[in-house]
C-alpha cells in the first residue's frame, strides 16, 4: 500500500519522534539507575558511619568511666599518702625530741 508523499512524510516524522523519545527514555533510565546506585552507595556509607560512631561512643564511654575510676583511685591513694607522710612526720618528731631531750618525750 502506498501513501501520498505528505502522509509518508508524517509517518517518517512520527517514527523520528518515537526514536528520539525512545533514546531519551533510555538515557533517563540509565541515569536513574546510576543515581540509584550512587544513592545506595551513599546510604551504605552512612550506615557504616553510623555504626562507627556508635562504636566510638561506646569506647569513649568506657574510657571516660576508666578515667573517672582512675581519678577516684588517685584521690584515695593521695589521701593514703598524706596520712602516711603525717604519720612519718610524727614519728620523726618523736625521734628527734627523744634524741634531743635525752629520751624524754
Amino acid at each position: 500500500m502506498t501513501f501520498s508523499p505528505e502522509v509518508e512524510a508524517r509517518f517518517n516524522r512520527i517514527e523520528d519522534v518515537q526514536l528520539v523519545a525512545a533514546e531519551l527514555l533510555d538515557r533517563f533510565e540509565r541515569r536513574t539507575e546510576e543515581r540509584m546506585g550512587h544513592l545506595e552507595a551513599v546510604l551504605d556509607a552512612l550506615q557504616e558511619w553510623r555504626i562507627a560512631v556508635q562504636q566510638w561512643r561506646k569506647e569513649t564511654e568506657v574510657n571516660i568511666k576508666a578515667l573517672i575510676q582512675a581519678e577516684l583511685n588517685s584521690e584515695a591513694k593521695s589521701e593514703e599518702m598524706k596520712e602516711s607522710i603525717a604519720e612519718l612526720s610524727r614519728t620523726v618528731d618523736r625521734f628527734l625530741k627523744a634524741r634531743t631531750n635525752g629520751g624524754e618525750s
